[in-house]
């Protein structure tokens, strides 16, 4: 490219700026779609979200309500999750098969 050449919409340059332009915009878009907003640094989920992340069903997701093995809120019929709730739960039920000692 010479320091006389014109840059125009049809100039290599100037498609590839837009092409990272776009790129950039759509890594922005995704990201702030995948991100939760936080009440006091607490991420809260929804039971959908919640039976996505640990492959449940709805159904099971409510025995473990009744059951006592994950904490909620219920608000006007809106049920939510505290994140760190799910983990814990997740924690809690770990059982390491290398750890225990072989009869």
């Amino acid at each position: 490219m010479n320091i006389d050449d014109v840059l125009d919409s049809r100039s290599p340059e100037i498609n590839g700026l837009l092409a990272t332009i776009r790129i950039a915009t759509n890594k922005v878009f995704k990201y702030k779609q995948l991100r939760k907003p936080t009440l006091l640094g607490e991420t809260f989920l929804t039971n959908r979200e919640v039976c996505k992340t640990l492959g449940l069903g709805l159904r099971t997701l409510q025995d473990y309500r009744e059951r006592g093995h994950l904490a909620y809120y219920k608000i006007e019929g809106k049920i939510l999750y505290k994140l760190s709730d799910v983990l814990q739960m997740l924690e809690n039920n770990y059982f390491d098969v290398w750890k225990r000692k072989r009869v």
